[in-house]
């Protein structure tokens, strides 16, 4: 079964606790790229034990977009079908992965199929969950990617860096009318990220309650990402757009509130607006402060 399938997980800044995560999928791909975003070492050194990995390193944050088109025409290219992408802070119980692996070779229609998916909060599987269900998007980690359709769908867009790319490849795809799927009593282990206890600025940090917090940088991204998708798909998916667009400018203000850099997270959303309007797309340049005073 594994010889259709190779594994891709990009790593940055990896705690080793995190690398120790691929153990619980390497052997389930034939092959597993590994892609090191860390720009100030190489890690080759944990994955010598692994006989079916291939590192990369350039010494570069090359972001999750480029890195996942590298993977997937290398995959192409040693004849894969089907690439696992993980996140570096996820991982499988073998029987789960097994499961998943199978359910996507005896699926009915594959051929129709640009990427599956699985559940990844286990309480949301119950009695009533269905077997699969087709869905607008999937999330990244864990995903499967069907390599039969890479190119006829556009490969994944570069111009995002980070943050949306899983979005805008699925969107692409059902423009092309295939489909993504999620199985939904399978699921895999995924941090749901790291959480302070914060108050909002509106009530002087009086009122604290338990959040999950992005930096300013990720701002940054969700919001000039969130103008460019809306741009690229508002014409042809209005009520997919409608939908996300509500649901990152719920999640980017309940940031901006109860973040702790109050003001520095609104000079990167200014940042944002002002780069995508610009068409400054791609990693992001450090010269905020600079650029937004000009602009005063």
């Amino acid at each position: 079964m594994k010889n259709n399938f190779a594994g891709c997980v990009i790593l940055y800044n990896a705690t080793e606790d995190e690398i120790k995560n691929i153990e619980t999928y390497s052997s389930k791909v034939n092959t597993l790229y590994v892609y090191d975003n860390t720009e100030t070492k190489s890690n080759e050194h944990y994955f010598k034990q692994y006989s079916n990995v291939n590192y990369y390193w350039d010494n570069e944050n090359k972001g999750i977009a480029i890195r996942l088109n590298q993977a997937c025409v290398q995959a192409i290219n040693d004849g894969y079908n089907y690439m696992l992408s993980m996140d570096q802070d996820s991982s499988f119980k073998e029987e789960n992965i097994d499961q998943y692996f199978n359910a996507i070779l005896n699926f009915k229609e594959k051929e129709k199929v640009a990427v599956y998916g699985l559940e990844y909060v286990k309480k949301d599987i119950n009695d009533k969950t269905h077997e699969y269900s087709e869905v607008d998007h999937l999330i990244t980690s864990a995903s499967v990617i069907n390599l039969n359709l890479f190119y006829t769908i556009g490969k994944f867009d570069e111009n995002l860096f980070i943050d949306g790319v899983d979005i805008d490849y699925c969107y692409a795809a059902l423009l092309k009318d295939f489909k993504n799927i999620k199985f939904g009593k399978i699921y895999f282990n995924h941090s749901l990220g790291s959480f302070a206890i914060r108050g909002s600025i509106f009530s002087l940090y009086l009122f604290k309650k338990k959040m999950s917090i992005h930096s300013s940088l990720r701002i940054y991204y969700m919001y000039r990402n969130m103008l460019y998708i809306e741009k690229k798909y508002k014409k042809k998916l209005p009520n997919l757009i409608d939908k996300f667009v509500k649901n990152q400018k719920y999640h980017i203000n309940k940031n901006i509130k109860y973040s702790d850099e109050f003001f520095t997270v609104i000079q990167f959303k200014r940042k944002a607006i002002l780069d995508f309007k610009n068409n400054q797309m791609g990693k992001f340049k450090s010269s905020i402060l600079i650029q937004i005073s000009k602009n005063d």
